[in-house]
């Protein structure tokens, strides 16, 4: 059984926990490849030089088929892309994307090679109007957000913000989306949280389709318990300061909350923190509260130290899935305060794993703050990362998702 990962890129957080999935399987046993614009693993698991997401100057031939088609009205499709195209410079929006992609995957050795295809996030990489169609093998599809039941959008927060005009035109894209579906014969969605995968039911386009809720797995080996005390005091970091640790791709992201946590701080009058982040930032002016920028980090082992420093995390996304940073911080013992909300409610555990803030508030936030100042003695992190060891390892996902695989390959 040969299985390839297929997503957009091997950074984020959607390439990051595919790029985990395939570490699981090989670790395993199950001969697995991971295929991204920027990293190709293939079977043997090596790292190849891949060209086939390079750009290509167009041959004499085609330069003249092109010139030829400018001459006929603009197609259907090139008419579609050129309207996403006009709707992503809109602002308001995280992300909107498109269903057409230049490349045709379905030619690439690794495609031709493997036995199932595992899709993560695949817009700009795959195109729905060829792929589905030349697609004969089985194709599981692990959700990372909504995009493959949301038209354009990718989140329900945007969905729900769009014009009349957008969402009629939107509704256009759901349709090309849902035709393209079709043509699967064999397919399984699998979801890391129960909350999108109830989500996707709902949108109707997989009614054909194995549904199964598998988490996402982390390296226990890498993401450990580390001596604290001495890692502070490489970082210039008192013994017994507060510090809470916030963590985003893009920290100025507002679906990821931060705003709301600088919100929550003003009413923190009585407690000294130090607020860490690691993620895109701007350079900014936080007024009194102290904040260390750390940046992108994409050294592991350098991620690792940072989670060690922080007495807890503070996750305020107002929409998630299940967000890499929760196993993460649960792997290295690091209790989170989170919203009640998407797959982050499933698995931080009131007094146990962390509290969890009812109302997506900054006061609201604040106050589970305070209450975890006051009872973080009572959190025991080698009791946290037990939590890991037995819901995010690679064995667990691989037992989950072999199990999918085999049943769609055993009639095939």
């Amino acid at each position: 059984m040969k299985v390839l990962q297929i997503t957009y890129s091997s950074k984020g957080g959607a390439g990051i926990a595919a790029k985990r999935l395939h570490t699981a399987l090989q670790q395993n046993g199950v001969s697995s490849a991971y295929l991204s614009t920027n990293l190709t693993i293939d079977f043997k698991n090596e790292i190849v030089n891949d060209s086939f997401f390079k750009y290509k100057k167009p041959t004499i031939l085609k330069r003249i088929g092109l010139k030829f088609l400018n001459l006929f009205p603009i197609s259907k499709k090139s008419q579609l892309s050129k309207k996403i195209n006009q709707y992503k410079k809109e602002k308001g929006f995280e992300i909107i994307s498109s269903p057409f992609s230049s490349f045709k995957l379905q030619n690439h050795p690794l495609f031709l090679e493997a036995d199932i295809i595992n899709l993560h996030w695949v817009s700009g990489i795959l195109d729905y109007t060829t792929f589905f169609k030349a697609c004969k093998k089985p194709i599981v599809w692990t959700f990372h957000d909504m995009n493959p039941f949301l038209g354009m959008f990718h989140y329900k927060n945007d969905y729900n913000k769009a014009t009349i005009e957008l969402a009629d035109f939107n509704k256009k894209i759901e349709n090309i989306q849902e035709q393209n579906l079709n043509y699967i014969k064999k397919g399984a969605i699998i979801s890391p949280s129960k909350w999108l995968l109830e989500e996707a039911i709902a949108g109707g386009f997989f009614t054909r389709f194995i549904k199964k809720n598998i988490v996402n797995s982390i390296d226990l080996d890498t993401f450990a318990i580390k001596n604290k005390v001495e890692l502070r005091s490489n970082y210039s970091i008192k013994k017994n300061e507060f510090v809470i640790l916030f963590v985003a791709e893009d920290v100025s992201n507002y679906r990821k909350g931060f705003d709301l946590l600088l919100d929550s701080l003003s009413y923190l009058n009585e407690i000294q923190f130090t607020i860490l982040t690691i993620g895109i930032d701007k350079p900014n002016n936080y007024g009194k509260v102290k904040v260390i920028s750390l940046g992108k980090i994409y050294d592991e082992n350098k991620i690792v130290e940072i989670y060690n420093l922080a007495d807890v995390f503070v996750l305020p996304s107002r929409e998630d899935n299940l967000p890499n940073v929760i196993l993460e911080s649960f792997a290295v013992g690091l209790p989170i305060i989170s919203y009640n909300i998407g797959g982050i409610k499933e698995h931080v555990l009131p007094n146990k794993t962390g509290f969890i803030s009812k109302e997506l508030t900054g006061v609201s936030l604040s106050e589970k703050i305070i209450a975890f100042y006051k009872a973080k003695e009572s959190f025991n992190s080698l009791q946290i990362r037990k939590y890991a060891e037995e819901h995010f390892s690679f064995y667990n996902q691989y037992k989950g998702y072999s199990k999918i695989y085999k049943e769609l390959l055993k009639n095939d």
